[in-house]
């Protein structure tokens, strides 16, 4: 019976350690649970919490790339948010009381009408709006380039839009005529013919542009204008001429001494003006006095720098030189070349 005993025991204790193997055992073990427990550690050690980054590490690019959806993407989210703030604040010139940069907010996407808009609904009457012209000097150089502001004004107690032809960008254009109302800077002769690449190309979309002013808002508008006269552009400039800009014009010189009515021709549609458009087409009288000015003349083109001098090519060693440095450095001779023997006595 004694040697029983101890077998029974080591039986014992070999079962019970066959019976706490199945916990680890791969062949006893669902694949779904540790893929999920594997996939959730991953998850829980990858992911940054939202209080833990810092705003300098969050990657904004993706964050605008891929939208707002993303879950746990706390981070980016803020960040588009903020984005999103910035663009709309400078999209803010469309409306207001005071946009300075009329130019600017009219080639601005944000201030275009869907294609095919209807206008306002009520034309501008007359009344409710004023626009002035200032040169920035009463007499202009002949030759020279002034700046005229032109400021459109609110004059009504509500808002008031304004809609304004792009084609594909706001063109404000200029006419000059004496006191007797004669054009005087328009080229000579009739307009020449467009070459046939410009005609046959598509023009640019005509959209139209909407700011809103505020009651008393202005909208400002500062413009070059020089005091030349022109004429029709070469035929090689024209086939770069834009479709549908007409003919292209360049400075033929300066005008002539003398007082004119400057007129700014404005991209501003859907108004209820008289023939003489003094809305749409303001005006104001400016004085050419003085010397001509004459533009100076471009900078010369950069010289192109001298090439550096080569560098010489080391001189070749003859052969007694040679020889000369493989017996120094076999250690069999001199540096110096071997002298020539003593000549003999007679």
């Amino acid at each position: 019976m004694r040697p029983t005993v101890p077998a029974i025991a080591v039986l014992a204790f070999v079962a019970g350690c066959h019976w706490a193997r199945p916990a680890h055992d791969p062949e006893n073990t669902d694949d779904s649970e540790s893929s999920s427990e594997s996939s959730d550690s991953a998850k829980s050690a990858d992911t940054p919490k939202g209080g833990d980054t810092p705003a300098s590490d969050t990657d904004t690019s993706q964050g605008s790339a891929m939208g707002t959806t993303g879950i746990g993407r706390t981070g980016p989210r803020a960040e588009k948010a903020t984005i999103h703030d910035d663009v709309e604040k400078a999209a803010q010139p469309c409306s207001g009381v005071a946009i300075t940069d009329l130019v600017a907010s009219l080639s601005q996407a944000s201030c275009e009408l869907p294609a095919n808009a209807p206008p306002a609904a009520q034309p501008i009457a007359k009344g409710s709006l004023e626009v002035t012209v200032t040169p920035d000097s009463t007499k202009i150089a002949p030759g020279a380039t002034a700046r005229v502001t032109v400021v459109f004004k609110n004059k009504a107690k509500t808002a008031l839009p304004l809609d304004f032809t792009v084609d594909p960008d706001p063109r404000f254009l200029f006419q000059l005529y004496t006191p007797g109302g004669a054009r005087i800077d328009k080229p000579a002769g009739a307009e020449p013919a467009l070459p046939s690449e410009v005609t046959s190309a598509e023009a640019p979309e005509t959209r139209t542009a909407r700011i809103t002013l505020a009651p008393n808002g202005t909208a400002t508008a500062v413009l070059p204008w020089r005091a030349v006269r022109y004429r029709w552009a070469s035929k090689e400039r024209a086939k770069g001429a834009l479709p549908g800009h007409g003919y292209p014009r360049e400075p033929a010189g300066p005008l002539g001494r003398g007082k004119y009515l400057l007129v700014v021709v404005t991209p501003l549609t859907n108004i209820d003006e008289g023939a003489g458009r003094e809305v749409s087409h303001p005006r104001a009288k400016v004085e050419i006095a003085g010397n001509v000015y004459l533009e100076p003349p471009p900078p010369p083109p950069p010289k192109p720098a001298a090439p550096s001098p080569a560098t010489p090519a080391p001189a070749q060693d003859s052969d007694a030189t040679i020889e000369a440095k493989f017996l120094k450095a076999a250690g069999g001779g001199s540096a110096s070349p071997p002298s020539p023997p003593p000549a003999k006595k007679p």
